[in-house]
């Protein structure tokens, strides 16, 4: 289950899933609480979308703050739709990465999604941690299950030894495909309404934990669609180029 939490001016989600072990902090971000002006208020996060570098650095003070951590400690992937994990013993900015993973404690590996799937995963037995961007063209690319066995091969992270939460993101209700994209996903994972065509790309996600080892009482979903909520998040698919940014934190601290 995902709780909302309201910290200083911020509204933040955690699962309660992830919650449970002490030595991880976490948070997914809305669009509440921040310094930027419309059409990105107000709590962007993401550089580069038209805001000001100066609202982002402020927002990221703000939102960091809220699981005790610091910019300096972020580690990034500069996202490009593709299917690269990079193992992270350092903070930094990692090129043309969309999945990061770690058994370092004080680095924050952050991702930023605007309707893509934010993906967390935890492997309290041997202490490691990724965080995943999952847009369409990543997980058609495996990038969830290629995190899992990097885990694993890396780390000795059992994938049944893993927890999951997946944040808000777009969901079947909003995300309308055309036929050649529904053509490259399992047919269980489509939904026709009419003649329209729309991808529960999170069941995919989960269907490939799932093959991957991890158990079903182990993978938390928000069930939260970004493009609904216009008043708590961003959305790409709604706002189009003006869209800010939201964030999927998470540090180590044991």
């Amino acid at each position: 289950m995902f709780n909302a939490l309201h910290v200083n001016d911020l509204t933040l989600y955690r699962s309660s899933l992830i919650d449970s072990f002490n030595h991880i902090g976490h948070a997914f971000s809305t669009r509440l609480g921040g310094v930027s002006p419309e059409p990105y208020n107000s709590l962007n996060l993401g550089l580069n979308v038209g805001d000001s570098d100066e609202n982002v650095v402020r927002n990221r003070d703000l939102f960091l703050k809220s699981i005790n951590a610091g910019q300096g400690q972020l580690a990034c992937g500069v996202q490009v739709h593709g299917n690269r994990v990079q193992r992270v013993e350092n903070p930094g900015l990692f090129d043309a990465t969309d999945a990061l993973i770690t058994d370092k404690k004080n680095i924050v590996l952050a991702i930023k999604t605007a309707d893509c799937v934010p993906v967390l995963l935890y492997n309290p037995v041997h202490h490691v941690l990724a965080a995943v961007h999952g847009g369409w063209r990543s997980v058609k690319q495996d990038i969830v299950p290629k995190t899992v066995n990097l885990m694993s091969s890396e780390y000795g992270a059992k994938p049944d030894d893993i927890y999951c939460a997946i944040g808000p993101s777009i969901r079947p209700c909003c995300y309308e495909v055309q036929r050649d994209m529904a053509d490259q996903f399992p047919t269980d994972s489509i939904n026709r309404k009419d003649d329209r065509l729309f991808l529960n790309l999170v069941e995919v996600i989960k269907s490939q934990l799932l093959v991957s080892g991890l158990l079903p009482g182990r993978i938390d979903d928000s069930e939260i669609c970004t493009c609904c909520h216009y008043e708590l998040f961003f959305s790409y698919r709604r706002e189009g180029a003006q869209s800010g940014r939201m964030m999927m934190a998470a540090v180590l601290k044991y």
